[in-house]
């Protein structure tokens, strides 16, 4: 594993100091409290005092299990083993491997079956999972498996490699193709429970209801805002006007979807496990909904493949979409880890997931079009993903848009990630919150983050860039970076930034709501790192951890 920076902890009773890197040593003693909070940079040190300067987020709480352990060792669950050679599959053949997989599917029973506990063990080789024969009529079909407690196993990423050898065909009256496999729950934010009718601060853990019958201790539930009230767009923008070409924002209103799960119920107060992400007002239409969903979806060493060709193009579905190997769909505490992917157009997506971990992942082979990254998530941690894709015209250039976050994502924290030159962290617009860029290096280019002209703004509030180092910027915005350009497709609300260093940005002052540190790391080198460690008092034995 690339390990491209060394994290620096100076740890005394919870408080870690934020002085530079660049002046820590083995040597240095534990200062005493009084020197500590005089050392600490300021943005820490007001999250630690709770001061009301303060303007970040509790991000602890993404990843599996909320980030208090690491996702299982699967052979100590007790699950089935199904090896697929044993239905069928013959590895390194160059033939379709899809009818053997699909009897495997069928046995373990995948129509909505919560609990299959079911490892699908793919040994050393290579299976092709898809070709031109295996089409229906004509059309590509994407596996999807209505199943929780599931595992896709291989032999290891170097040792195990699944094909896609043919392009998935664009879905019927749509310019985009589907994923070849698809984890799925399909029931949506269903049924509304009760209307909210208190007031609950961001960051806070309790909401009132009208009603709290059916609830119980464990159950998932989506906060949901769905208000087109020109009040309420008005407040969202601050300090910015809504504009005409925001048609997603004007027709549809504010969109807010924060997943939790319920620690307690009392009369009709609603404590959750993990902070509100976005303040509730009761004078908005606030529901309180059911949250469907599978668990415990593992995937883990191998190796994906697709054929994305040399020469990417930007919106030409067969570069976008053909070659997707992954899709989550409300899928909560699961995790994809050990995993490369080469030559794709996506590698894994997390559409209305719920604390979902992916780490320990590698980007390669031709360029396509995105990385790894949430679309309408809570809380999922993407770590230690290593975007080296290549373009016709770069070695280095990385997905079109490298890891991060789209829709109304909440809560993603994408940290120690190293993406290519020609790419940025994704943006990509339909009102995405409260994401954390965490310890991550690469390019830093405007339009690369994506979104289309009338889903705009490309984020919202609590957009949080904590040591980031940017690797190449063009020469013509590191002068004056804007975050809010009125005369062209670009927009984000006031983001936080620490430590920012790397290539040479200057940013408008007025569009920032900190721009701290500029020009230098600082430590704690992650923010995740370092609000976990403070709130469980230790951190888990877990690779993206250490």
């Amino acid at each position: 594993m690339n390990v491209k920076y060394l994290l620096f902890f100076l740890l005394m009773g919870g408080m870690i100091s934020c002085q530079s890197s660049d002046e820590y040593s083995e040597e240095t003693q534990e200062p005493e409290k009084e020197q500590e909070e005089e050392s600490a940079c300021q943005a820490w040190q007001d999250f630690v005092s709770r001061s009301e300067r303060n303007v970040l987020l509790d991000f602890s709480y993404a990843g599996y299990k909320r980030g208090e352990m690491a996702p299982p060792d699967i052979w100590t669950l007790g699950y089935k083993k199904y090896d697929i050679t044993k239905y069928g599959a013959v590895p390194d053949d160059d033939k379709s491997d899809r009818a053997a997989f699909m009897r495997v599917l069928e046995e373990i029973g995948i129509n909505h079956n919560p609990n299959a506990r079911a490892i699908i063990y793919f040994p050393e080789g290579e299976f092709v999972l898809y070709d031109e024969n295996d089409k229906v009529d004509g059309k590509s079909e994407t596996m999807q498996i209505r199943a929780g407690n599931l595992v896709l196993k291989g032999a290891g990423r170097a040792k195990t490699s699944i094909v896609m050898k043919a392009p998935y065909q664009p879905l019927e009256g749509l310019d985009y193709a589907g994923p070849m496999i698809e984890f799925k729950h399909w029931s949506g934010f269903t049924p509304e429970l009760s209307d909210i009718v208190g007031d609950a601060v961001k960051g806070s853990f309790s909401i009132e209801v009208a009603s709290a019958s059916g609830l119980s201790a464990g159950d998932w539930v989506c906060l949901k805002l769905e208000d087109n009230s020109p009040e309420l767009i008005a407040q969202e923008l601050k300090p910015y006007a809504v504009s005409a070409q925001m048609t997603q924002l004007r027709n549809k209103g504010v969109q807010v979807y924060d997943i939790h799960q319920v620690k307690s119920v009392r009369g009709n107060k609603v404590t959750f496990f993990e902070p509100l992400l976005y303040g509730v007002e009761k004078k908005w239409k606030w529901k309180l909904c059911r949250y469907n969903y599978y668990e415990n979806i593992g995937i883990e060493d191998m190796s994906f493949y697709g054929n994305a060709p040399k020469e990417f193009i930007h919106d030409q579905w067969a570069i976008n979409s053909a070659y997707k190997p992954i899709n989550f769909h409300r899928i909560a505490n699961s995790w994809v880890r050990r995993v490369d992917f080469y030559s794709v157009s996506e590698a894994v997506t997390f559409t209305e997931c719920a604390n979902v971990s992916a780490y320990d992942i590698r980007i390669g082979g031709n360029r396509g079009h995105c990385a790894v990254h949430t679309s309408g998530s809570s809380r999922v941690l993407i770590a230690d993903v290593v975007d080296e894709g290549e373009s016709s015209t770069m070695k280095d250039a990385g997905q079109w848009h490298a890891v991060g976050v789209s829709k109304h994502s909440l809560g993603t924290v994408i940290k120690n990630c190293v993406w290519g030159r020609d790419t940025n962290f994704e943006s990509h617009a339909t009102q995405p919150r409260a994401t954390l860029i965490d310890g991550c290096s690469g390019g830093f280019i405007q339009f690369h983050q994506g979104g289309a002209t009338d889903q705009l703004p490309n984020h919202l509030d609590d957009l949080t860039l904590w040591n980031f180092k940017a690797t190449y910027v063009l020469p013509g915005e590191a002068v004056e970076w804007k975050w809010w350009n009125e005369g062209r497709d670009w927009k984000f609300l006031p983001p936080t930034i620490v430590g920012f260093h790397g290539a040479d940005v200057q940013f408008v002052a007025s569009q920032v709501k900190i721009d701290q540190d500029h020009g230098k790391a600082v430590t704690p080198w992650s923010l995740y790192e370092a609000q976990l460690q403070r709130r469980l008092g230790y951190l888990p034995d877990i690779s993206y951890l250490k």
